[in-house]
């Protein structure tokens, strides 16, 4: 919310969709659960000359049109929220939930980032993915185009920030990066680009954007995937 990019009539489709307006409204009718990986907003100053893409250039604003948003979910659907680095919180990681000074609205359950989340009897960790830039800069035939292969790299070393050095880290004495108990789901953002896979039983999801391509990320070799809801 609140970039001139944000693609605001694919996601009034999506509200639609889960309304049972459109096809396969038997599959809406089963959705209980609403899971943000972080980015609710684009954010004040994260890139060189960002305010150039804004049209809502107040971050209060910009959280008062995700609390709209909410309002038109259906109630029986549960709302779940992390923050991501474009986010009103402190840029290093772990990140704490988002304040209700931003999203206002009650209807959301707040999570830091990452957030760990029992849903069902089934382990979600969900994690913004800010350290992928550092994974994928690291390591030999990891890239942006293919998050989920990124993903399962955290799962192989049972963390979730494997590069010392590579994105801002706060000391805490406890690691929350660590992925104690193996998943069920390992849900991620961050790069705008969908990812499906599976490793060893945990269902690997990178949930994509509702942003198209900005100059930033063209400049970046970035190719998102905007609207595709997994």
């Amino acid at each position: 919310f609140g970039s001139r990019y944000f693609l605001e009539q694919y996601l009034d489709a999506f509200i639609d969709w889960i309304h049972g307006k459109g096809d396969a409204k038997e599959l809406a009718s089963r959705m209980k659960y609403l899971i943000v990986g972080g980015d609710l907003v684009d954010g004040i100053g994260i890139y060189p000359n960002q305010e150039k893409e804004l049209v809502v250039r107040d971050i209060y604003k910009q959280y008062a049109m995700f609390d709209d948003f909410v309002e038109r979910i259906p109630d029986y659907i549960e709302i779940i929220v992390i923050p991501g680095n474009h986010d009103a919180v402190r840029r290093g990681e772990p990140m704490p939930a988002l304040p209700k000074d931003m999203v206002k609205s009650d209807r959301i359950v707040r999570v830091g980032n990452p957030g760990f989340v029992n849903i069902e009897g089934l382990k979600h960790v969900i994690y913004h993915g800010t350290s992928m830039d550092s994974l994928i800069a690291a390591l030999p035939n990891a890239s942006y185009a293919n998050p989920e292969k990124v993903m399962v790299e955290y799962l192989k070393r049972r963390h979730l920030s494997p590069i010392y050095g590579g994105n801002l880290i706060i000391p805490e004495k406890v690691d929350y990066f660590v992925i104690e108990d193996e998943p069920d789901v390992l849900h991620c953002g961050h790069v705008h680009k969908n990812g499906y896979t599976s490793y060893r039983g945990t269902l690997v999801i990178n949930s994509g954007t509702f942003q198209d391509i900005t100059e930033y990320q063209v400049k970046q070799g970035h190719m998102p995937t905007p609207a595709v809801v997994p």
